[in-house]
């Protein structure tokens, strides 16, 4: 079993984690889309300032998983209301990714456990996600840990891709 480190994100990683998301979101949906709507979701979505703002905004806490000196994982907690239940006190996972190496050794749920204490940590007694209704792996993921689909998500785009979603949620 690997042992992984984890590590906040420092403000000036952004090349980093551009990358990451890159490589990573690359090897999650190389079978589900097209390299060109791959192409079109990465440059409209991981781009600099997406990447600064996640790293200096003070609601979000980014944190890499390391092996080997290798960015291997990633999680992106962000302070903020669930839409479908805004009344609670909340935190949104808004990434969870992992190169394909590391899929099955458990760093993602090992992730996930971290992400929810940071969670709480802020205050949060929920924390929420979107899923694509097409990720099935993620969906069943994310029901093992804990989290119940509550509602109909935003249409995710990727390229010309258009898919439906969920909201799931998990109260600690």
């Amino acid at each position: 079993m690997n042992t992984y480190q984890f590590k906040i994100a420092e403000p000036d990683s952004a090349e980093t984690l551009i990358a990451f998301w890159m490589q990573s979101f690359k090897e999650a949906y190389s079978q589900v889309h097209t390299a060109s709507d791959i192409q079109a979701y990465c440059k409209r979505n991981f781009t600099k300032q997406a990447a600064d703002h996640t790293l200096n905004d003070v609601l979000h806490t980014c944190t890499y998983a390391i092996y080997s000196s290798e960015t291997v994982g990633l999680s992106i907690v962000i302070q903020k209301s669930c839409p479908l239940k805004p009344a609670l006190k909340a935190s949104e996972l808004k990434h969870l990714y992992l190169l394909s190496s590391e899929y099955g050794t458990g760093l993602g749920k090992s992730l996930m456990e971290d992400a929810i204490e940071k969670a709480k940590a802020s205050g949060s007694t929920h924390i929420w996600l979107c899923v694509s209704n097409l990720n099935f792996r993620a969906f069943r993921f994310y029901q093992k840990l804990g989290f119940t689909k509550i509602g109909k998500g935003p249409i995710l785009e990727v390229g010309i891709d258009r898919l439906p979603s969920s909201i799931m949620i998990r109260e600690d």
